[in-house]
């Protein structure tokens, strides 16, 4: 069992977070027997520390020597379930819809999370000169059965068109509902989550935006359509303000000292990233020092709760993100969101 060889493996799920892409096959072996496989890989490599593919491995995930053909020669694998049919041949849908749901939880949120926590821990281990070792994290192989109770695929072709109707607004629901909740990270994480935030939104405003790669000096390159105006983005997240010593103040001119196309940098810190919104109001998010020493330079600074509130306004109307870009490419210091 290479996750790959049988008498077909077709995609049927696809997604990612952060530095991973993942695709959920349906992979039918010569034998019969029908299995859930999940394929993983990344193409991120940095210069110290865990490294993707070996966070995989490390996981539980095996290498597959041959050719995968989404993801080449890079490709991950774990068996996810196996499925098994009743005598008409249906298996089982609610079963099957489970497993959808959790492959596209564990992919656009989980190993992102996952990813940067076992980087913490090793950060911190290696404070004491200590280590850890792997982190199996699938259990026994998940069987998906037939449930004589359930109601049977062919049924869907005889529903009601008001049932059917029904079902494709819950669907579209639950697709908006996932989408809105992909901005949350902008108020409470940082590493991964936040930067695919982060771009997130810098796209709804109608920018071209995407990640760098690792050792560059800004987090993101983004550029309106046009290409005139372009951005150079830092981001972090903190738990505290963003004080002098803060290494994201070194990153900052560094892009400004090697920017070749005017590029305007701006730092995004979701400061106080622990806290609840509402006891962030008082604090200051960067310090007197940090402001008054960018401030011979045309940098713009922001915090994860003011760029979730942008987007507010622009989902809702209120402004249009043409007038935040704007103001993104124009002003320097704090920025000041106005409601």
């Amino acid at each position: 069992m290479d996750g790959h060889s049988g008498i077909e493996n077709n995609e049927v799920n696809r997604a990612g977070s952060g530095n991973f892409q993942l695709v959920l096959s349906y992979l039918k072996e010569s034998g019969g027997r029908g299995y859930f496989v999940i394929h993983a890989t990344s193409g991120t490599f940095y210069s110290a520390g865990l490294q993707p593919l070996q966070f995989l491995q490390q996981i539980g995930f095996s290498h597959f020597g041959g050719e995968c053909k989404f993801h080449h020669d890079r490709c991950f694998y774990r068996y996810f379930a196996e499925i098994e049919y009743d005598d008409i041949g249906f298996e089982s849908s609610r079963q099957t819809m489970y497993i959808h749901s959790a492959f596209e939880k564990f992919a656009k949120e989980g190993i992102s999370k996952l990813y940067e926590l076992q980087r913490q821990q090793n950060s911190i281990l290696g404070e004491i000169r200590a280590s850890s070792g792997d982190l199996p994290l699938f259990g026994a192989l998940l069987k998906i059965k037939p449930d004589p109770s359930a109601v049977p695929v062919w049924v869907d072709a005889v529903k009601f068109k008001r049932l059917q109707d029904l079902e494709g607004q819950r669907i579209r629901m639950n697709k908006e509902i996932e989408n809105l909740g992909e901005f949350l990270p902008l108020v409470y994480a940082d590493g991964d989550l936040l930067q695919s935030a982060v771009i997130k939104s810098l796209r709804l405003m109608g920018l071209k935006a995407e990640l760098t790669q690792p050792g560059f000096t800004a987090d993101i390159l983004a550029e309106t359509n046009d290409g005139l105006r372009k951005f150079g983005f830092e981001v972090t997240g903190t738990t505290e303000a963003i004080k002098k010593d803060s290494k994201k103040l070194t990153q900052l001119l560094e892009f400004e000292r090697i920017k070749e196309h005017n590029e305007k940098t701006i730092l995004i810190a979701n400061t106080f990233k622990n806290l609840p919104t509402a006891k962030r109001q008082d604090k200051e998010n960067f310090t007197r020092q940090v402001v008054e020493f960018l401030s011979r330079f045309p940098i713009l600074l922001m915090t994860g709760w003011d760029l979730y509130r942008v987007v507010e306004d622009v989902l809702e109307g209120i402004k249009s993100a043409d007038s935040f870009v704007e103001r993104f490419y124009n002003e320097t210091g704090i920025f000041i969101f106005n409601k």
